[in-house]
């Protein structure tokens, strides 16, 4: 039953292709709604008997190709699924919203579900593949030139990052003379020497660094997300969930490779190095879209910091914060597409007034901005949370208390636009669908985190007991967040100056590519040291 989560979107895109009528949105909606359904089971199937495989070709365990569902993959699906009900109400009435970005839209649902559930090397390597191609295509999907130019980047960079890992796998298979992850993390233990495993080890880590959009190796990332012309939906779901397709690789390669291999301590500095420079790149920027994309860069170091910090309790919270991340991320992106087509500019700058103009777009922003910057009862909240209390080291709360403020700091910025003075008389007329779909996400912020400890209690069947004078603290710990953010924004950030010069340097595409090698050399290296 597992092909059918594969499978199922993939046909229905073909089918949605063959129709071409109007006729065919209700069937799009009624799919995946059924979809949704059959992920639920599925998910509740894993939680009440345990992990679940599918085997193709007769072949035994671990030696097929495989699907295999645990709590963590089938948690994803489970979560792409619901989302993409939202995405395919938002385009209900979008001009764009056609048999052929239909069809590209639900292959890329079945290519994640691929991603989520592929047991073996060479699959994942296949469903990277055929996924960047669709994905540049939905980035070029307006056909204009700053979309065509960024969608070639974003192909050309993914395309050479995937060969690392082709590489790698060749070396495994040479080596094990297997392709099952699950098969090779009991190998792992039988070698004689780590050493034997350092070079693929550092050739997939470049590749799914490179999806994560870790530092250096993020420079693509604002070009995909951001690109001017793109449909906010095709940003929200690169945003909120096909990113996630890198964190969760990297979950299942490190896991993989723990026999031999711990470098926790090194990716937990490279996620706070890049949830910095993150916020820091976000801080320069002026455009909503190219602010909420390196924020995307900023949040995943914060997840790649709870995923490395060697504590059950900040491993699930980066996992929620995966979940909160989709959730307030996609709403943000999905309300600045709207935002942008009443005001006819991202310039965060001049758009004032959205609470009188655009109030219910307002309100689903104001949600999903009081969901990052982890405001009480809010999802983010649950997820920082649980991630600070993986640590009793005073300088780690630190580190992680200066990646809040600069998350702070950048939505008190882009909360500007939510005040001010209306440059319109009365309000605008929003689509219905595309409001809906957005007020449903933003109040998901608020709800995920009201019901926070019963949620990672159904998903991962882990219980976090939020302790309630700790919780408070950590109330007027965010209220100063908000008012020192305040502060630096109209002291230092509003007047530009150095912030904005460093907000708009990025790597050229030979750059990228060195960056590439170089942080290949750098996990050899360190390796070579610690092993």
């Amino acid at each position: 039953m597992l092909g059918i989560l594969v499978l199922a979107p993939i046909l229905m895109g073909a089918i949605a292709v063959i129709l071409q009528h109007k006729i065919m949105k209700p069937i799009i909606y009624i799919f995946q709604l059924l979809y949704t359904g059959f992920a639920y089971y599925m998910f509740m199937l894993v939680k009440n008997n345990g992990p679940q495989v599918l085997n193709f070709g007769g072949y035994e365990d671990r030696l097929a190709l495989s699907l295999y569902a645990d709590s963590l993959s089938i948690f994803l699906v489970l979560v792409t699924a619901v989302f993409y009900i939202a995405f395919l109400l938002y385009t209900t009435n979008e001009s764009y919203a056609e048999a052929k970005f239909y069809f590209l839209f639900l292959v890329l649902q079945g290519l994640m579900m691929g991603l989520f559930l592929s047991s073996d090397l060479f699959n994942i390597f296949i469903f990277l593949e055929v996924s960047t191609v669709v994905v540049s295509i939905l980035i070029m999907y307006s056909k204009e030139k700053q979309a065509i130019y960024d969608g070639m980047i974003y192909f050309f960079v993914n395309v050479i990052g995937s060969s690392f890992l082709l590489f790698g796998t060749g070396m495994i298979y040479r080596t094990f003379g297997l392709l099952d992850i699950r098969a090779l993390t009991d190998a792992m233990s039988l070698l004689d020497s780590p050493s034997a495993v350092f070079i693929p080890f550092g050739l997939m880590m470049v590749t799914v660094s490179l999806k994560t959009a870790v530092t250096p190796l993020f420079s693509w990332l604002p070009k995909a997300h951001g690109t001017p012309s793109a449909p906010p939906v095709v940003s929200a779901v690169l945003s909120g969930l096909y990113i996630k397709s890198g964190v969760y690789l990297f979950i299942r390669f490190t896991q993989m490779y723990s026999a031999v291999i711990d470098l926790q301590v090194f990716f937990f500095w490279i996620g706070f190095v890049t949830a910095v420079v993150g916020f820091v790149m976000a801080l320069g920027q002026s455009d909503i879209k190219l602010i909420l994309a390196y924020h995307t860069v900023s949040q995943v170091g914060l997840i790649m910091m709870g995923i490395n910090m060697a504590s059950e309790v900040a491993f699930w919270g980066a996992v929620y914060h995966i979940f909160s991340h989709a959730i307030f991320k996609s709403t943000l992106f999905l309300t600045a597409g709207m935002i942008y087509d009443e005001y006819g500019t991202r310039n965060v700058y001049t758009i004032r007034g959205l609470f009188r103009r655009m109030p219910w777009v307002a309100v689903a922003t104001a949600f999903a901005i009081l969901g990052i910057t982890g405001a009480p009862f809010f999802n983010g909240s649950i997820s920082k949370y649980m991630i600070a209390h993986g640590t009793h080291d005073y300088w780690v709360t630190i580190l992680l208390n200066i990646v809040n403020l600069g998350t702070t700091m950048s939505f008190v910025k882009y909360a500007t636009m939510l005040f001010g003075k209306n440059p319109k008389e009365g309000k605008a007329k929003s689509d219905p669908y595309a409001l809906i779909a957005s007020l449903l996400m933003g109040i998901t912020s608020l709800l995920t985190g009201i019901f926070g400890e019963g949620l990672t209690q159904f998903f991962f069947n882990y219980e976090v007991h939020v302790n309630v004078s700790e919780y408070i603290d950590k109330g007027y710990v965010y209220v100063l967040m908000i008012i020192a953010g305040i502060a630096f924004y109209n002291g230092i950030i509003k007047h530009g100056g150095l912030i904005t010069r460093i907000g708009h340097m990025e790597l050229t595409f030979n750059g990228i590519i060195t960056s590439m090698t170089g942080y290949l050399i750098v996990i050899l290296l360190y390796l070579s040291f610690i092993l």
